[in-house]
């Protein structure tokens, strides 16, 4: 047993030592799930074209004797594809009333996946890089490759991907803006001041996430609840760690960007959390200590 599980390892790194990172990371999801053969191997038909996709409705019975989800014509359709990557209807390859083509979005995907972007809190977690420079030259090259490859067509209005990169094109917008006096920036220039004590927070902010997928929920009720969740745990670890007003950037920073990240429109709760062991704030501390410096100079005085 062991030589055998040392065989499929060694296996297993000579396939991934040649892919490019960003595909490598996702390699072994999609081994484990759908073997060796690419995914662009499924769809093609006897000539070497994509094979067309089969509606829904008109999908070949199995065998008389064969057990459904047996047919060899499955191995080659959607149940063996990644989500969001079945064979569509060629009529859905464009949109309705237009000649705009639908893009692919793999190669959105495999951008995001360089930035670990794959929920709408994980593009509020990249305030807390190390090096913000070096994080921001990233993001201007993986929103640019995928301006690029999305310049011939369009995504769909609901993609989620579509959606992770619009999340993500603010965040360039208020973090790696070059003008200082730009509205966003200019907004939240207290958050951006406080970025050493965001960076303290990383590990609050990934335990303040949501579970996975929650952002697919199709229940916007469920969605807006847990997306408010979402914003009053980063306020709430934000007042403890670095004072109430960097607090409320931060909330109101998230709640802009998340929102931007989904399908449905919430509404942010107005109503803040009550946190009774906040961290005062460096203007509040610097008075606090200019008085307390005051007082015992007085004291020094008199005696």
């Amino acid at each position: 047993m062991t030589s055998k599980g040392t065989l499929l390892a060694t296996v297993l790194l000579m396939v991934l030592i040649p892919l490019p990172i960003c595909q490598a990371i996702w390699f072994p999801w999609y081994f484990h799930r759908y073997g060796l053969e690419p995914h662009s191997a499924r769809h093609k038909g006897p000539g070497g074209g994509t094979a067309p996709a089969v509606p829904s409705g008109k999908q070949p019975k199995p065998a008389d004797g064969a057990k459904p989800g047996t047919n060899k014509n499955n191995s080659k359709g959607g149940s063996t594809c990644p989500p969001g990557y079945e064979p569509k209807d060629p009529k859905a390859v464009r949109e309705a009333g237009s000649t705009t083509r639908i893009c692919d979005d793999n190669p959105v995907l495999m951008q995001l996946a360089r930035l670990y972007v794959v929920s709408p809190e994980r593009i509020v977690l990249l305030l807390a890089q190390a090096s913000m420079v070096d994080s921001c030259a990233e993001i201007c090259d993986v929103l640019g490759n995928i301006h690029a490859a999305t310049s011939n067509c369009v995504l769909a209005p609901d993609n989620i991907y579509a959606k992770l990169s619009d999340g993500l094109d603010y965040f360039k917008e208020v973090v790696c803006a070059t003008d200082c006096e730009a509205s966003p920036r200019k907004r939240f220039a207290g958050l951006l001041e406080s970025q050493n004590c965001i960076r303290e927070m990383r590990t609050d902010m990934i335990e303040c996430e949501a579970p996975p997928d929650w952002y697919e929920t199709q229940n916007k009720s469920k969605l807006c609840q847990i997306y408010n969740d979402v914003l009053d745990c980063y306020y709430t670890r934000a007042a403890m760690l670095c004072g109430i007003e960097s607090a409320k950037q931060l909330r109101s920073f998230a709640a802009d960007s998340m929102g931007r990240a989904m399908n449905h429109k919430c509404e942010v709760s107005k109503k803040l959390p009550r946190v009774d062991n906040a961290m005062p704030s460096m203007a509040s501390a610097s008075s606090h200590m200019g008085m307390a410096l005051f007082i015992i100079f007085l004291n020094l005085i008199i005696c």
